[in-house]
């Protein structure tokens, strides 16, 4: 077991389908709290216009991403979309816990699962979603929410069958769920959630 009375740190998870807004919510938080970073996973994907190299991802070639693997940097990997891989920097993790930081970071399911068994004290899941009663109505609404933001239609097909078949059903297995139906509602009932469970670590430092 990696998880002690030692560590101390705190990685905050923010798992869900693609469309439900999980960027947008933990962008907020990291505006709001000095003292929560992203956790930069390593990806394959290529950099966007309002990333930063290390801030929200370590993005590196395929072949850097198989050396990664093969010489043990990594706590987990998976192939998210078609050719595109991401991955947790063991290192990252073990130092934030062993210097009781706080990060938060956009992990898939599986991921998720792996870090929250070797870390089951110091991981919380955060899983966001989007409205509805079922998991058909919540397909339909990030249906909307993804052609409304005009993604490629094979993308979409393949972000739905995702959803329907892996990230929706997890939902009941984490800690805390957040309904996307406003975003303002949203964030501050993720608000709420980080502040909890900072105060019951002694980790809730001032605002920005």
């Amino acid at each position: 077991m990696n998880s002690s009375e030692n560590l101390r740190g705190l990685i905050l998870v923010m798992i869900g389908p693609g469309g439900a807004g999980k960027n947008a919510i933990m962008k907020a938080i990291i505006e709001h709290y000095a003292n929560i970073q992203q956790l930069a996973t390593a990806t394959t994907r290529d950099i966007r216009s309002d990333e930063k190299q290390g801030r929200e991802h370590l993005f590196v070639s395929p072949q850097q991403f198989r050396a990664m693997i093969a010489n043990g940097e990594l706590l987990e990997h998976q192939e998210v979309t078609p050719g595109k891989f991401y991955g947790i920097p063991r290192q990252t993790v073990a130092d934030c816990l062993k210097n009781a930081e706080v990060l938060i970071a956009d992990i898939e399911v599986l991921g998720a699962q792996k870090l929250a068994r070797a870390y089951p004290e110091n991981v919380v899941q955060v899983f966001v979603t989007v409205p509805g009663e079922t998991i058909d109505e919540q397909s339909k609404v990030l249906e909307g929410r993804m052609r409304g933001r005009d993604d490629g239609v094979t993308d979409i097909q393949h972000r739905l069958e995702r959803a329907l078949a892996l990230e929706l059903p997890y939902q009941s297995q984490c800690d805390y769920v957040v309904v996307n139906g406003t975003l303002a509602g949203a964030i501050a009932s993720t608000r709420a959630i980080v502040e909890k469970e900072l105060r019951q670590r002694g980790l809730l430092g001032a605002p920005r």
